[in-house]
């Protein structure tokens, strides 16, 4: 397998990360000026789907964000990872030593000490934070709603009227849930990555945050998916006109992941903001060309 990320420039992908903001900035003003939530009101039941899963998100998250924080409040069903081993190693130190001089025991309770720190990273490692499934989760359930608005909000950029029914909504979710089935994937794999190489390094302090940033650029990518969806980008040729456009994705992506963290209301206008936002940035950005320049591989 060969990987060609020619298409890729740093520079202008850190250029895209202010324009990006400027956009999503005066989103709500574009929303309010073209009163995009009209057409909205025709699709009733996606209102309350839509409503029934952020509740639902926000109780998942604040239990997750409870837990985290407050381990031993309450009882919780944990998740039995298997340290047998290293118990076992812990056991036979502690045995040893009972039997040995006074300076060999105290190499024992050394490596005593440190197998144990090993078991409480092994355990600590599986305590969950925001986790981006639970994110990715949410935008699959809520595809309907971020199809309909980045739709709406193409309909007006481009002086267009295309009318959405049941099969485009249907499409639409199989292809999210493709998308993000595929970022999940890859977020694990990232993640060992990341993981390793943090801690060969000593900055497994920063693992969190890269962490995050890589699971905003994945969410971003979702979000400018649903424009170039409406251009019949397959999602091969999506994967290489997004991550040309790697800063404006990222922006976001870490938006909508912070604003997901608000009660209720959060996981509402996170998908609703970004979704006309990055359908913004796609037509100013005339990303639906990306293929005309010769960029993409059939």
């Amino acid at each position: 397998m060969r990987f060609n990320f020619s298409h890729i420039n740093i520079s202008k992908g850190i250029a895209q990360i202010p324009e990006a903001f400027k956009i999503l900035i005066s989103t709500p003003a574009f929303i309010q000026k073209h009163k995009l939530w009209k057409g909205f009101w025709a699709h009733s039941w996606i209102l309350v789907f839509s409503i029934v899963t952020a509740i639902a998100f926000t109780y998942i998250l604040y239990n997750d964000i409870h837990d985290y924080f407050l381990p031993n409040s309450r009882e919780n069903i944990e998740i039995d990872i298997p340290t047998e081993g290293v118990d076992e190693g812990i056991k036979a130190l502690e045995e040893a030593a009972n039997y040995s001089r006074d300076d060999v025991k105290s190499e024992l309770e050394t490596e005593k000490k440190s197998l144990t720190k090993v078991k409480e990273s092994l355990e600590g490692e599986h305590k969950s934070l925001f986790s981006g499934s639970l994110k990715f989760l949410l935008l699959i359930f809520l595809e309907v709603l971020i199809f309909h608005f980045a739709v709406t909000t193409n309909n007006v950029l481009k002086s267009e009227n295309r009318t959405l029914k049941f099969q485009h909504f249907s499409k639409a979710q199989i292809r999210m849930t493709k998308v993000l089935i595929r970022k999940w994937v890859y977020g694990l794999i990232m993640f060992i990555l990341v993981s390793i190489i943090c801690g060969i390094t000593g900055t497994t302090f920063l693992r969190d945050f890269i962490m995050f940033s890589i699971y905003g650029y994945y969410m971003g990518f979702a979000f400018i998916d649903n424009y170039l969806e409406q251009f019949h980008f397959s999602i091969r040729q999506s994967a290489k006109c997004v991550q040309s456009h790697f800063g404006a994705a990222t922006v976001f992506g870490l938006f909508a992941g912070l604003v997901m963290n608000i009660p209720i209301i959060g996981p509402l206008i996170a998908p609703f903001l970004c979704a006309i936002a990055a359908t913004r940035y796609g037509h100013i950005s005339k990303m639906e060309t990306f293929s005309e320049l010769g960029n993409l591989s059939s």
